[in-house]
Formats: C-alpha cells, sequence, structure tokens
C-alpha cells in the first residue's frame, strides 16, 4: 500500500511540474494512457490524474483558464479557406448564360471537442454562411459586414464510445449535428456532399478479422422537417433520411455496400401514382431507395500514394421519381448513378502533392440532390462530366488547391426550371482556386 501511494505521489510530482500550462497537461495523455496499458495505473486512477493536471494547468499564473473537472481532454481545432470561384451556367434550350460570374469567398471553421471520461464525449463547431451543403460567405459589399458574415452552428452532438458491445472492437454513437463516417469515395464526396452536417442519430460497429480486415457497420437515422402542427394538417411527424452501410476492408481494397432511402410519414408526400408539377427535389421525401456500391483499391506508384475508386448506384423506385420531378408520365427516366476517378498522392507534408481525375453520371431518377456534392452540376440530378483537382501542401497545415468541375444533361429535352433539381442546369462549368490553413 505504501509503495503505491509512493508511485501516485511520484508521477503527480513529475507529471504536474510539466503541466505548467494547458498544452502540457494534454502532452502528458500519451503517457498517461501508457501507464494504464502497463498496469501501473489502474483506469480510474488515470482519469483522476488527468483532471487533476488540467486543474493545475487552469490556475497557473500564465494560463488562469479554468476548466470543468468533468472534462478530461479538451481539443480546440478550426481552418478558414479563402477561394475564388467562377461560374459560367446554360440552361436547357438556351445560348444564353444564366449564370456567368466571378466570386471572391471565403469559410471559417471553429470548434472543440471535450471528454467527459473514458466513454462520453462532446463537441460544437461553428461555421460561417447558413446553407446545409455550403459554408462559404461572398466577399464584397465595400468592406460592409453582410448577413453571411455570421457564425452559426454546423455541429453541436454527443457521442458514446464502447468497446465489446455485440462483440464489436469498437463501438460509436453520435446524436445531435455531426459529420458523417459513411465511406464515400469523390472530390468533394459524391453521393454524400463532404460539407454536409446530419442531424439525428448515427450508429457504427467496427470488428477486425485476419491480420489486416476489418468490417464496419454503420446506420444513421436523419430528420428533415421538423415536427409540427398545423390548423389543416393537424400533428407532422419529421420525415426521416436513413442510410446503412458495410464497408469491408481487407489489405489494400475496400468494398462498401449502402443503401439510402426515405422513411415515417411526410407532409410532403403526394399521390401515390401522379407526378406531382414542378415538385422541388429537395423536399420530395418520397420514390428513394438507391442501393450503392462504393469501391476504393489503394497502390503506390513508385513511393507516392495512390488510388482508383468508384461507385456505381440505382434507385429501385427511379422511374416514380422521374417522373414525379418532370411532371411527365412518358419522361425517359435514368435510375443510375455512378463515378469513377483516380488519386495520385495524399498530401500530408510540406512539399507534397496530389492530383485527382473523375467522371460523374447522375440520372433524373437516381437520387436527391439533397445530398449530392453542390459543386457539380449544381447539385442536381439530370447531369455528367468531370471533375480536375491539383493539391500542394505548402507546410502540413496550409495548402493551395486547384478544382474544375465540367457537367451538361444527360436528357438535354428537359426544360431546366428553377422549381425543381430534377431536371439538371443544361451545362455548368465551374473553377475553384483555394488557399486553406487548419489548425
Amino acid at each position: 500500500m505504501a509503495q503505491n501511494s509512493l508511485k501516485w505521489l511520484a508521477l503527480c510530482g513529475g507529471l504536474a511540474v510539466g503541466a505548467t500550462t494547458l498544452a502540457h497537461a494534454q502532452d502528458s495523455g500519451p503517457l498517461i494512457d501508457t501507464l494504464i496499458k502497463k498496469g501501473v495505473l489502474t483506469d480510474q486512477e488515470g482519469e483522476d490524474l488527468r483532471i487533476e493536471l488540467l486543474k493545475d494547468a487552469g490556475t497557473t499564473p500564465a494560463g488562469k483558464l479554468d476548466i470543468s473537472s468533468n472534462i478530461t481532454k479538451l481539443k480546440v481545432y478550426g481552418d478558414a479557406r479563402v477561394r475564388y470561384q467562377y461560374d459560367n451556367e446554360i440552361n436547357n434550350g438556351s445560348t444564353v448564360n444564366s449564370n456567368d460570374r466571378g466570386r471572391f469567398r471565403y469559410r471559417v471553421r471553429f470548434g472543440a471537442t471535450a471528454d467527459l471520461g473514458p466513454k462520453w464525449t462532446t463537441g460544437f463547431r461553428f461555421e460561417t454562411a447558413g446553407g446545409a451543403t455550403s459554408t462559404n460567405a461572398d466577399m464584397g459589399d465595400n468592406f460592409a459586414k453582410e448577413a453571411n458574415d455570421t457564425a452559426y452552428f454546423g455541429q453541436a452532438y454527443i457521442t458514446y464510445k464502447d468497446t465489446d458491445i455485440l462483440g464489436a472492437d469498437n463501438f460509436q454513437a453520435d446524436f445531435g449535428k455531426f459529420a458523417h463516417k459513411f465511406f464515400n469515395p469523390g472530390v468533394n464526396g459524391f453521393w454524400i456532399d463532404s460539407d454536409i452536417n446530419f442531424e439525428g442519430f448515427a450508429q457504427e460497429l467496427v470488428y477486425g478479422f485476419g491480420s489486416t480486415g476489418k468490417i464496419s457497420l454503420r446506420s444513421g437515422q436523419f430528420v428533415l422537417n421538423a415536427n409540427s402542427a398545423s390548423a389543416t394538417d393537424g400533428a407532422i411527424a419529421p420525415s426521416l433520411l436513413n442510410i446503412e452501410q458495410v464497408e469491408v476492408s481487407v489489405g489494400n481494397f475496400t468494398a462498401a455496400p449502402s443503401v439510402v432511402f426515405y422513411g415515417a410519414p411526410s407532409a410532403h408526400d403526394a399521390a401515390n401514382n401522379t407526378p406531382v408539377l414542378q415538385q422541388n427535389d429537395t423536399t420530395n421525401f418520397t420514390d428513394l431507395v438507391t442501393v450503392l456500391l462504393p469501391l476504393e483499391y489503394r497502390f503506390k506508384l513508385g513511393s507516392v500514394p495512390s488510388s482508383v475508386y468508384a461507385t456505381y448506384g440505382y434507385n429501385l423506385k427511379g422511374e416514380e421519381r422521374a417522373r414525379r420531378l418532370t411532371n411527365s408520365l412518358t419522361v425517359d427516366d435514368d435510375a443510375s448513378m455512378y463515378n469513377v476517378g483516380i488519386k495520385y498522392g495524399s498530401p500530408k507534408n510540406a512539399g507534397e502533392y496530389g492530383l485527382t481525375a473523375e467522371y460523374r453520371h447522375v440520372g433524373n431518377g437516381s437520387y436527391t440532390s439533397m445530398l449530392l456534392d453542390s459543386d457539380f452540376n449544381a447539385g442536381r440530378l439530370n447531369g455528367e462530366g468531370f471533375i480536375l483537382s491539383a493539391t500542394y501542401n505548402w507546410t502540413a497545415a496550409v495548402s493551395s488547391t486547384i478544382t474544375y468541375f465540367n457537367s451538361f444533361n444527360i436528357d438535354r429535352t428537359l426544360a431546366t426550371n428553377a422549381g425543381t433539381n430534377g431536371q439538371g442546369s443544361g451545362s455548368a462549368d465551374v473553377l475553384q482556386i483555394d488557399l486553406s490553413a487548419k489548425f
């Protein structure tokens, strides 16, 4: 007993000396984890020591930062991006540009995560601009602060992590507004825009097998419209977007069969067998059961990490969705969507660069524009084309990226209409030049 007490006092004294700031306290985390694994400290002793170190860091003359005793680890992070963007869009049946503009834009994201013991985490992230799939704000208006110069809560969540749940090596459940974990290869994401923060509930179970094998079972139930009531309709239950995925990775190969579908009652649902005039694709919560198969193979060209990837998807209710979005019973429906791409390089350190080339096809009844990358084909259906992207790292934290998107309608007989995203946008060219920094 005396020996354990002396051991405890020695560890506290040695680590407390090095914890004169919050950064030093957090740097001690790996050492504490190692001592727990080797049996020098128990789990509870390790958590108690983390708390004491954070308290010491918060009360030093240099820091004067008061950290709650409930927090065992605090991480602050963020990024900033400045962008020049040029858009050139032409509607079907027109020779006049409907959207020809150049803009200077910016994005700022700032967040924090707090570990609340061995299993619980909470976090938030502020973001510029309030759209669902874009966090860019435009510069201009003679230096005046505009409506978009506002910080929004892009993320606000509580996470639970554990082991040996249903025999899994790792289990995670997320509640609130958070970034997704679905396998989704493509520039800015293909079938899920990389800027989307889902709202609702998500779960993941991870099982390891063999020397390099891993199976990840993911599920998400995401809220689309608020639970409200009206005098005419009565109570309205929120519509849900459901995503299920089984990711299997063995060595350098990954496959992740997935399905995306709507569920629960919807106030936006129309008659079952008749199309809706100019029904907006982002509020038409019906006729969507899209099965997808994302694939990726990783390899090295010389010493440079590279990969080829592809995704194929098919909406089992694609005919009904195409008819509803185009208000036509005779439309030539296309229920398929796919991408195929190649990546050279995966820049992480200063002086490294990466190149990506990708081709995409999104049929008029294949999916929902709510989830698609908003930079390609204006985020609409009924479009195909290619993407070229190049990134160079000036430092590990600062990089430049140039991306060009080119798309055009698959079915050019469909008239472009602002009321629906299902008919595409004729043709669209987008050039983005970015300077980004992260911390």
